[in-house]
């Protein structure tokens, strides 16, 4: 390829010999993952399902999520 894929190469062995590889979890044993629950919302506490996600083109803007009124 060339001579920044020939030392992207040898930087990424060093650091995996160094530090070892990536880790992946939470580091300890989690919990189930049982979306069938409907979750409180943690800003108004009513169900999630009750609530609008804004999600706008791009990536520009975050996503916001609305609490329902009543």
């Amino acid at each position: 390829m060339g001579r920044f894929s020939d030392w992207y190469a040898r930087w990424n062995t060093t650091l995996i010999e160094k530090m070892g590889p990536s880790q992946i979890g939470a580091g300890h044993a989690e919990g189930i993952d049982d979306r069938t629950v409907d979750r409180a919302c943690p800003i108004c506490h009513k169900e999630l399902s009750r609530h609008q996600v804004i999600r706008p083109e791009g990536q520009v803007r975050s996503s916001t999520l609305v609490c329902p009124r009543d």
